[in-house]
């Protein structure tokens, strides 16, 4: 098992985005599409990523695949997994949390580094229960020299899914209801910020119609919508954490209350869409002149994940065709196939 090191990243250069999507399986029951967008900035123009594959072994109970960071500067190559799924079904996505502060060392007590979690959660949990449990009983700690601030989404095969944060030196694990996360700032900020866009309707705007008149002229009657889409006025259009979040909330809720994904494809197909509406154009995100090595942010690749059907697919920035990463029950290695 690789547990590498991570170089502390610029704090202005690295956000995700993660939107779980329901379908209907063969049975009936509702299973979750995780779609999940990787934004970085290329720090130092060193930046790379590759998808590796981590057998099962004296190092963990299970195997699991992932994209692989690589941090290639004089020196050693720093390496992190932001993201994966093991052949249980078990689904961890870390995402950059400024606000993290993780546990005090306690004498005794096994610790994690903070990087290191999503490989560690992969390898010896075959679900959210289980990886709370887990976490509960170790504690996640900083770097000692290299740190990054995280927090992370869990979701199983049986449609579990939960937010686990360090705030104030405190572990706290929420359900994920909304089953939406971004970044900062924490994940109950977000959950009232939600409130602020009531406004917003999955209906056509026609709530206005009594108080229409007609004016004499060939502006006709006002006032009226003319066109489609003022029912998602007001909604925000920036790439800042709140405003993704309130982006895949909306979005996701109204395009299932419209027509609800019957298949895993349907699944796939909105789930790609919602990850367009999230995937940063490089350059649109201005970068910090203050930080040394901050390059614009932008999506390099994002992910598809069904953890019912153990497939992760991947997609890239210079190459938007997905590629699917198949966890056999038996793990006798995985496989790949473009389409």
């Amino acid at each position: 098992m690789r547990f590498s090191a991570l170089l502390c990243l610029p704090l202005s250069g690295l956000a995700c985005s993660y939107v779980e999507v329901p379908w209907k399986n063969a049975t009936g029951a509702t299973s979750y599409l995780i779609a999940r967008t990787m934004e970085l900035s290329d720090v130092f123009n060193s930046v790379t990523y590759s998808i590796e594959a981590f057998p099962r072994g004296k190092d963990g109970k299970f195997g699991f695949v992932g994209p692989m960071s690589h941090l290639s500067l004089p020196g050693p190559e720093y390496t992190c997994l932001f993201d994966g799924l093991n052949e249980a079904g078990l689904s961890v996505s870390a995402h950059y949390f400024a606000e993290a502060v993780y546990e005090e060392p306690a004498p005794g007590r096994q610790q994690i580094i903070a990087k290191d979690l999503v490989p560690f959660l992969l390898a010896n949990c075959s679900s959210v229960a289980e990886a709370v449990s887990l976490l509960a009983s170790v504690q996640v700690v900083s770097a000692k020299v290299l740190n990054w601030g995280g927090h992370w989404a869990i979701a199983d095969a049986e449609g579990n899914s939960v937010v686990v944060e360090y705030l104030q030196g405190k572990r706290v694990v929420s359900e994920n209801p909304p089953r939406v996360m971004t970044n900062d700032p924490e994940i109950r900020w977000q959950w009232r910020n939600l409130n602020t866009y009531v406004n917003l309707s999955p209906k056509y705007p026609w709530q206005n119609d009594v108080v229409q008149v007609k004016v004499d002229d060939d502006i006709g009657t006002i006032p009226r919508p003319i066109g489609h889409g003022w029912n998602l006025f007001g909604m925000p259009g920036d790439f800042s954490p709140p405003s993704r979040y309130v982006r895949l909330f909306y979005l996701r809720g109204y395009a299932v209350e419209m027509s609800f994904p019957k298949s895993l494809n349907d699944a796939i197909v909105l789930g790609t869409a919602l990850l367009n509406n999230v995937f940063i154009p490089y350059g649109t995100v201005a970068s910090d002149p203050r930080e040394k090595g901050d390059n614009a942010e932008y999506t390099p690749y994002a992910v598809l994940k069904s953890p019912k059907d153990k497939v992760m697919m991947v997609r890239g920035r210079l190459l938007p065709a997905i590629f699917h990463l198949f966890l056999w029950l038996g793990w006798g290695g995985w496989g790949e196939v473009s389409v």
